[in-house]
């Protein structure tokens, strides 16, 4: 059974990388808040270590359910990178959640629509203050495609950083 999970591991990467297969998850302990998957007689056991502490593990005989847990894992922390890379384009005071949520809906409907509809729909309770009409209004990535189709832009862009790189201290 490991190997169905391995491959329902390698199989949700694709999805979520344009084809290339990751390990989103570990299958072996490891440490550093890193989740990892054992099966034992048929049961699925989802596990995470932090400095030593064990915590876990959360079991299943479904993969299906598993594979959900997976999702979230792994597209909280693309989200949540994503966000971090677009933090400049927002005015300071702006709530970074909101950012961060809108993307990892984004990436859950890639993969399962239902688990997008149901993390979105919890979004009010983990995120007090966070508006779910915000969350949906949150543009993702249409400012990326004209950017980078703006070749003045990029030039623009690499003049201004090649200048600041000149300045004196």
């Amino acid at each position: 059974m490991i190997e169905d999970v391995r491959s329902a591991v390698h199989e949700m990467s694709a999805k979520l990388y344009g084809g290339r297969r990751y390990d989103l998850v570990g299958f072996s302990i490891r440490d550093g808040s890193y989740p990892w998957i054992e099966v034992h007689d048929g049961v699925i056991h989802w596990t995470l270590m932090e400095r030593g502490v064990r915590y876990g593990p959360t079991t299943t005989e479904d993969l299906h359910e598993a594979m959900h847990w997976v999702a979230l894992d792994a597209t909280r922390s693309m989200a949540m990178r994503w966000e971090l890379g677009q933090r400049d384009r927002w005015p300071e005071d702006r709530d970074t959640r909101i950012g961060w949520n809108a993307k990892q809906v984004a990436l859950l409907r890639l993969l399962d629509d239902q688990w997008a509809e149901e993390y979105r729909a919890d979004i009010p309770v983990r995120c007090p203050g966070v508006r779910l009409e915000d969350v949906d209004a949150h543009p993702l990535a249409a400012w990326v495609a004209i950017k980078t189709a703006d070749e003045s832009f990029l030039a623009r862009q690499w003049r201004t950083l090649r200048d600041k790189l000149r300045e004196p201290y």
